[in-house]
């Protein structure tokens, strides 16, 4: 039998000599294997003692699986209120947490709540007006500086009439001259759609300065409205006519000796004769076309 082994690509010249074995390979051989039998055994006893105590868990009352239950609940709470930065004991209160709070929410009040009497100084809701928006310079009815006592209507319109207001003195019945007319002074009326009659200089288009007459006293106010006398059908037709109002006067306006109520517009007709307070000029409204 030859010793020489063929290679590959050959016959080999070396000669066969056997493998040696080495002790120190044998000896962590050794040692590799207890310690991987004594993790095996350590391994099974975890899982008989894992088998064990879940045997006795379902050997409990109903009661106690409950109370885990509740108590596993209770865990996973606290775990996400520490999660969210919230401490377990921080309890968030609701109207529905204990029934003393619904007692006290429900509870009728007492007999003596009920027989009190209401308190007198009680400040109740004012809704009047204030004044504010008429004092604003930018939203109000300011003229000069002065807040005016009345806006003038949407209906509001300069007449095509020449209307005249003749001023005239009362007579008096123990005056000398009997001869002197009385006339006083003429005021063109047709120029515009509104003159306000007033103590106040800054804003009156026909002043009066009578002590008993108030700053802002009346109004004559020109308004275009549907004319009373037309046809059922026919077009509407519109008249401008001269009305009067009284700007709650102190005193009072009249309008043929009758006293107006205030805040409301009275028709003028050609001929009647206006007085304030207890002015002694009379106003004669008349039109241009009037003869004497």
């Amino acid at each position: 039998m030859s010793n020489q082994r063929g290679g590959r690509w050959g016959p080999s010249n070396r000669p066969y000599q056997p493998s040696q074995v080495n002790e120190d390979d044998l000896a962590m051989a050794a040692l590799l294997g207890e310690a991987n039998k004594k993790s095996e055994e350590e391994e099974r006893a975890r899982k008989n003692q894992q088998y064990e105590s879940r045997q006795n868990n379902n050997h409990r009352s109903p009661q106690n699986n409950k109370r885990q239950h509740n108590n596993n609940n209770n865990n996973n709470a606290d775990d996400a209120n520490n999660y969210y930065g919230r401490s377990s004991g921080d309890k968030r209160i609701v109207e529905d947490d204990t029934d003393e709070q619904r007692d006290t929410k429900r509870s009728k009040p007492s007999e003596e709540q009920q027989s009190a009497p209401p308190n007198p100084n009680k400040v109740k809701a004012d809704f009047g007006l204030s004044g504010a928006l008429a004092g604003d310079t930018q939203t109000g009815n300011v003229y000069n500086g002065v807040t005016l006592k009345f806006s003038e209507p949407p209906e509001a319109r300069i007449p095509n009439t020449r209307w005249r207001l003749y001023v005239f003195r009362k007579k008096n019945p123990d005056s000398a001259n009997k001869n002197d007319d009385g006339l006083l002074d003429t005021y063109h009326i047709s120029r515009q759609s509104a003159y306000l009659f007033g103590r106040e200089r800054k804003v009156a288009d026909i002043p009066v300065d009578h002590g008993s007459l108030s700053k802002q006293h009346a109004v004559l106010q020109y308004r275009s409205l549907p004319s009373k006398q037309q046809e059922i059908g026919a077009p509407t037709k519109l008249q401008c006519k001269p009305y009067l109002m009284d700007l709650e006067s102190t005193n009072g306006t009249f309008i043929n000796g009758v006293r107006l109520e205030s805040a409301r517009y009275y028709e003028l007709k050609r001929g009647d004769v206006l007085s304030f307070g207890a002015s002694s000029r009379e106003y004669v409204l008349l039109t241009e076309q009037t003869k004497k």
